[in-house]
């Protein structure tokens, strides 16, 4: 197929070198000329512009920008997809998403694939990103079913597996395994950075091993991307922080109690439920 690519960062660049590997052709589109240079070197798309008129010759296009500019497209973006192109995004929640898009678009399918690294940026993408990932479509009633199942096939040939849900479930699913997750380890990483003790900080930072480096990974990336979230997935993030604090202080109560028998059992409820979500 004919695909463009609007957004060539981790995840559109990623995409760029995937599909090209599945023989599609791909046109990228660079948000400036540097970024066009750096893409051309990286060959992240087979003919790499920032011009949109080079959205006119692609069969499929993939919008892969930053939240905010999927939920308020600029005017030129959407007056250079021609209506008989299928259209999907990538962002991380779906709901204004895809009521902005399917009011502009009559074959415009939301989708999120769940994979990602604390890298942005032109440099970022590589081809392997989506090997074995989830990717999720939230079509809706009023969804196109040859562009959903266009979308799907495409995702399944990049050897992912393919959830569906509609966009309100989505965005509360995420909000408990994608978006606390930043917050969480934002806090762990500020609460380990005691400044007020520099003896202390010296001592931790050298003993930081691989159990930090997992726990606070996603802390350490887009800081735009955790503000983008935060913003326009608000009410189910908050949720999401409520129910973890309130979890959070069972446990502590159970420490102050020295409670260590009901503290054992918590700990163990908690190793066998992550089973089910970390095959």
């Amino acid at each position: 197929m004919k695909i463009g690519i609007v957004g060539l960062g981790l995840i559109g660049g990623s995409l760029g070198l995937k599909l090209q590997s599945l023989n599609h052709t791909i046109f990228g589109i660079a948000n400036n000329e540097l970024n066009e240079k750096k893409a051309k070197k990286k060959k992240l798309a087979n003919f790499v512009s920032c011009d949109l008129s080079l959205l006119k010759k692609c069969e499929l296009i993939i919008l892969a920008l930053p939240i905010k500019d999927l939920i308020i497209p600029s005017q030129r973006l959407v007056a250079s997809i021609p209506q008989e192109t299928i259209v999907t995004d990538v962002g991380s929640i779906k709901e204004p998403i895809v009521n902005t898009w399917e009011n502009l678009h009559p074959l415009f399918i939301g989708s999120h694939p769940m994979a990602g690294t604390e890298k942005k940026g032109v440099d970022s993408g590589f081809e392997d990103l989506f090997k074995s990932a989830k990717w999720i479509i939230t079509p809706t009633q009023n969804s196109d079913s040859n562009a959903v199942r266009t979308i799907s096939e495409l995702i399944k040939s990049m050897d992912c597996e393919i959830c569906q849900a509609s966009p309100k479930e989505h965005d509360e699913a995420v909000s408990l395994i994608s978006h606390l997750p930043i917050f969480l380890a934002s806090t762990l990483i500020q609460t380990a950075h005691t400044k007020n003790n520099p003896a202390l900080l010296d001592l931790t930072q050298k003993l930081a091993a691989t159990g930090f480096a997992d726990t606070s990974r996603v802390g350490g990336g887009n800081e735009k991307l955790g503000l983008d979230l935060a913003m326009n997935n608000q009410i189910n993030v908050l949720n999401a922080i409520n129910n973890f604090k309130n979890k959070l202080n069972t446990l502590e109560s159970l420490i102050k109690e020295e409670n260590w028998e009901l503290l054992s059992k918590k700990l163990s409820e908690a190793k066998e439920i992550r089973k089910k979500f970390i095959n």
